[in-house]
């Protein structure tokens, strides 16, 4: 494997890798940290967070009471034993069937537990793409690393064709072909550069602080695949509370055709002598007569269960087949790399030996030996982009959810 060691590419990697205005920043950021920021910042993940402290807050908004009637009557021909007419105060109060009551709140608190199952929806996928973003900004330095060593490499290596010409020992064809090549590796740095300063973008978007942000540069390592339990899965939990939702909006509508309670007290009086107090008191019931819109809402609530049922049962079946294809994408990059552990890190790092080794002998031209670096990093590179998809799929597995 190529040992890069030298200081200068490390200044140049953060010159070129980060926005410019972040390069006097020492002290890199860690990604346990950076999610802590995003959580405490994004502001998408405290719009839904506050989504969820306002569906808290209606909870209450179950018990719904009208509002009380307070009358005032007087009738010239209600007369008193004074033979005075009454003035009657009276106050009325009508109530829903109590178990209306129980299953508005019910219906509350499923609402409000709904908003919280979306917001860990969002909070997984709020670390996946930080998580994500963070790696990501990791493997452009890695590549642009190889890439820094691969443009010296070439420098040096144009330079040779360029005296050898002058010497007449190499044609015009070779110092085209070296002087492309140089300016290829030059292009690809240049990609590399603009998608770092990129993700440096999408991470600051979403970790959303002053605070300038350096990722440092770690070699990348396998992540580990979480569990896939189904159940436990954040899109599937919301499934099962939105099912479990309907049910309590049908059981408030069928708690509807339960009667109304109305109750008053009324008491009647007068100003003049032998006036006295006559209370009276007041119990009913409305009971519903016509039944065609509430028969209407629960069999619309029926098909509404129904339907919620079916969508769960859907995202279920698509969770369990969206995991068994990362799996056999997992399988596939990790085979890649189980290649590369066991033989392509050996036949790379015999390769390099043996170019630098026999170009210092003098075996092989200096030709031989670019090439034979050239395909080194080719090797390496290709690791890195195994390992880069690797992780990402480890990552949508263990964050998974769906729309």
């Amino acid at each position: 494997m190529i040992k890069l060691r030298y200081s200068f590419i490390l200044i140049v990697l953060f010159c070129l890798s980060i926005p410019l205005n972040l390069a006097g920043q020492k002290r890199g950021v860690s990604l346990e940290r950076a999610i802590q920021l995003a959580l405490k910042n994004n502001i998408e993940y405290n719009a839904y967070k506050l989504k969820v402290e306002e569906s808290k807050a209606l909870i209450p908004t179950a018990l719904t009471i009208d509002k009380a009637t307070v009358s005032y009557s007087y009738d010239s021909n209600n007369m008193a034993e004074n033979n005075h007419p009454l003035s009657i105060f009276g106050i009325e109060q009508s109530f829903s069937f109590p178990t209306l009551y129980a299953s508005q709140y019910k219906v509350t608190r499923s609402e409000s537990e709904l908003s919280k199952r979306y917001l860990e929806i969002k909070e997984k996928e709020l670390i996946k793409n930080v998580t994500r973003s963070y790696y990501e900004i990791q493997y452009q330095i890695g590549k642009l690393m190889r890439y820094r060593m691969l443009d010296t490499i070439f420098q040096n290596f144009t330079k040779n064709v360029e005296e050898r010409f002058k010497k007449g020992e190499a044609g015009s064809l070779d110092v085209i072909n070296a002087k492309a090549k140089h300016q290829q590796i030059q292009i690809v740095m240049n990609d590399i550069t603009y998608s770092t300063r990129l993700a440096y973008r999408k991470l600051r978007l979403l970790v959303n602080t002053d605070t300038l942000i350096v990722v440092p540069y770690r070699e990348i390592k396998e992540l580990q695949l979480a569990g896939t339990d189904i159940e436990s899965n954040p899109g599937m939990k919301y499934a099962k509370q939105e099912t479990e939702l309907h049910r309590n909006l049908l059981k408030v509508e069928k708690n509807r055709l339960l009667p109304d309670i109305t109750l008053g007290y009324y008491n009647g009086s007068n100003r003049f002598v032998g006036a006295k107090n006559y209370p009276s008191y007041e119990a009913g019931i409305s009971i519903p007569i016509f039944f065609v819109e509430q028969k209407a809402r629960i069999k619309g609530g029926k098909i509404g269960i129904e339907a919620s049922e079916k969508f769960e049962e859907h995202y279920k079946s698509s969770l369990i087949l969206r995991i068994e294809e990362l799996k056999g994408e997992l399988q596939k990059y990790k085979s890649h790399l189980d290649y590369y552990y066991s033989t392509g890190r050996q036949m790379s790092a015999e390769i390099e030996k043996e170019a630098r080794e026999g170009y210092a002998r003098g075996e092989i031209d200096y030709y031989r030996f670019v090439e034979s670096i050239e395909n080194v990093t080719q090797i390496e590179l290709e690791f890195l982009d195994w390992l880069f998809q690797y992780n990402n799929t480890v990552l949508e597995l263990n964050y998974l959810t769906l729309e």
